[in-house]
């Protein structure tokens, strides 16, 4: 047997054996709100992407032979401290491929938050029956320009930390696996946080001598394969390792009441920069103006979170 298939399964059966967070396999609109964004509850969707036709054909070969020459930014190193070169995509997954043959101790760059349906628009038409109506009715008509796209490595790692927003997260995993450590907001003063959004502390490895006070967080897990869906409510930290090659994407988005959280996180260290991208959806949730018409003053929030 091959051993990443093997490792994979052994990793898989340990996680769900511990998991404490909801899976589902269907999940219609009402209960998503009522059961989990309501109640600031994670939940795992399994299979819902199945059919979309990126599920079988974004792999590394696909994306090294694709024609196109924007180039993106890539992080290298620690993700949390930004240090970036740029690459197009087929020169990633040529990179990606290169790894995988080495074997090589060093992890290549990790490719994140690249707005993929802006910049490559032929892309959308290997996402079918996306599920619109998660979102709140602002994103809805062009949801596509809201995503950020994932690429990279078995072995890449994205500290422990809260999406810049403040926002509802949909994690789309497209092909390969991640696990997901994920720890609740109202635990976020024990995380020791670096930052206004990272954390110091290593989820997969605490160190307790260190971060005493993080023995007494609740760590849930979400082991996220090809065609699932991950559900992140506004302010969760977490803690995210590739478990292999992985294309994956996300949508940041908000509601009324989360926003509102978005707004007032200016008074507790976010930086202004947030509280304007923040500024400019409650435009459109509380008086009703168009994504269309306000997108133009959000667009930099694409490359801004990256």
């Amino acid at each position: 047997m091959n051993k990443d298939v093997f490792d994979h399964r052994i990793i898989s059966e340990q996680v769900f054996s511990k998991t404490t967070i909801a899976v589902e396999q269907h999940l219609g609109r009402d209960r998503l709100y009522k059961e989990f964004v309501e109640k600031q509850r994670p939940v795992l969707i399994k299979g819902m992407m199945k059919d979309w036709p990126a599920v079988d054909k974004w792999n590394l070969e696909f994306f090294s032979n694709l024609s196109s020459d924007h180039k993106l930014p890539v992080k290298v190193g620690d993700v949390s401290k930004g240090e970036k070169k740029t690459m197009t995509l087929a020169e990633y997954s040529d990179c990606l491929i290169e790894f995988t043959k080495s074997n090589s101790p060093e992890l290549p760059p990790y490719l994140h938050d690249v707005p993929i349906f802006l910049l490559i628009p032929e892309l959308r038409s290997d996402i079918t029956s996306f599920p619109v109506e998660y979102l709140s009715r602002w994103y809805r008509n062009r949801w596509w320009e809201f995503v950020q796209f994932f690429m990279g490595s078995k072995g890449s790692l994205t500290p422990l930390h809260f999406d810049t927003l403040v926002t509802h997260n949909l994690f789309f995993q497209v092909t390969g696996s991640k696990l997901f450590y994920l720890i609740d907001s109202r635990y976020k003063n024990q995380c020791y946080m670096n930052s206004w959004r990272w954390s110091d502390v290593d989820v997969q490895h605490p160190d307790f001598e260190k971060f005493p006070s993080f023995a007494n967080v609740k760590v849930e897990k979400a082991l996220v394969e090809s065609g699932d869906i991950l559900y992140i409510p506004p302010g969760t930290l977490h803690q995210v390792h590739g478990l292999s090659n992985s294309v994956s994407f996300n949508i940041d988005w908000h509601t009324k009441k989360s926003v509102w959280t978005g707004l007032l996180s200016g008074f507790r260290g976010a930086p202004s920069q947030n509280v304007y991208y923040n500024y400019i959806v409650a435009l459109g949730l509380f008086l009703g103006i168009p994504s269309n018409k306000l997108f133009s003053f959000y667009q930099s929030y694409l490359n801004y979170v990256s």
